[in-house]
């Protein structure tokens, strides 16, 4: 019966009530309730969470968590450890480096994953890593977020192995989807937030903000770096309900669902389901602004209804993604339905 009222709720989400319902779903008072959510979503739309690990990882962190490295030398992204006698062959310590990674129930090998560090070389002349934590994260919402803390403190730990070897933290940056956004943050406060830059893509929701609020040290904020962007497209749902970065982008008020994913039949759509179709959504908005031809210009406002109304028409705008001009603060903006969605 939980099952039956959730798919009513996830597939009609365009809808006021529906929508509303949902956000009720998810302010709930315990954590065990929200992860319960998370899972029971999932299963509505697999219809089968069989495969989800149960009970703890006994793996050392090198096997759960590897590294896929690459440059424009060296674009097939080949596996890259700690102490790496070949590193020479996959990275070029004098130019920067950027670390890619997904959030639940995905994986390093996946088409958007592999097409943004695709992008990342042809419009930036970085090196690229995916981090791939795929053993970790096949596990139910809870225990997933809970080995977060893990994966991101590997992760410091390879970032630090760069940086003895001539990449300054200056010249890192981290892009990082849902739960990756949270690695990403948990990484970077292990390095005292003095790598360059962390791009959350619709950061996880669910366990990390109100109305159990873990606080910034548990999850992605501003301290996290010297430059914190986010990118939140499925507000209040399986998205945090607000950003903690330098600067926030609201595409469309960030709401659920995004332009593309109201007939996702018909768009451009990530997936055929509109919730997670919009929490997809960010990490194509932030591959498609690394097209510096793909401008996504937000202006800075209080809220989504005083941009509706052009009450802040004369504020500060600035560009989404990696080109931002870093003027701060929260900025609204409306994409299309159709790619590139600008």
């Amino acid at each position: 019966m939980f099952h039956n009222i959730l798919t009513i709720l996830v597939i009609t989400s365009c809808g006021g009530r529906a929508f509303a319902g949902l956000l009720d779903l998810f302010n709930v008072n315990t954590d065990y309730n929200a992860a319960f959510v998370m899972d029971s979503i999932f299963d509505v739309m697999s219809n089968d969470t069989k495969y989800l690990l149960s009970g703890d990882s006994t793996n050392p962190i090198e096997t759960d968590v590897t590294f896929l490295c690459g440059n424009r030398n060296a674009p097939n992204l080949t596996q890259t450890v700690i102490n790496d006698a070949g590193l020479s062959s996959k990275l070029v310590t004098s130019k920067p480096i950027v670390f890619i990674t997904h959030g639940w129930l995905d994986n390093g090998n996946k088409i958007w994953i592999r097409s943004m560090a695709a992008d990342y070389l042809k419009f930036v002349d970085t090196n690229v890593c995916i981090v791939n934590w795929s053993n970790l994260c096949l596990y139910g919402y809870a225990l997933a977020a809970n080995h977060t803390f893990r994966v991101g403190a590997y992760l410091s730990s390879f970032i630090t192995y760069l940086n003895r070897q001539g990449i300054p933290l200056n010249k890192v940056t981290l892009v990082g989807h849902s739960l990756g956004a949270h690695i990403s943050g948990h990484a970077g406060r292990y390095l005292g937030g003095k790598i360059a830059a962390i791009y959350g893509l619709d950061p996880a929701g669910p366990l990390f903000t109100l109305p159990f609020d873990v606080g910034p040290a548990k999850r992605l904020d501003s301290s996290d770096a010297q430059y914190v962007q986010m990118i939140i497209t499925s507000r209040c749902t399986t998205g945090v309900c607000v950003g903690d970065g330098h600067e926030n982008f609201y595409p469309t008020g960030g709401f659920v669902p995004q332009p593309n994913c109201v007939l996702p039949l018909f768009g451009n759509s990530e997936t055929f389901e509109p919730l997670t179709c919009s929490h997809a959504h960010a990490c194509t908005l932030f591959r498609m602004a690394l097209n510096p031809q793909n401008v996504f210009s937000g202006k800075k406002c209080s809220s989504y209804s005083l941009y509706l109304l052009e009450l802040c028409l004369f504020n500060k705008s600035t560009k989404m993604g990696i080109y931002t001009s870093r003027v701060g603060g929260d900025f609204y903006l409306i994409t299309s339905m159709f790619e590139p969605y600008t």
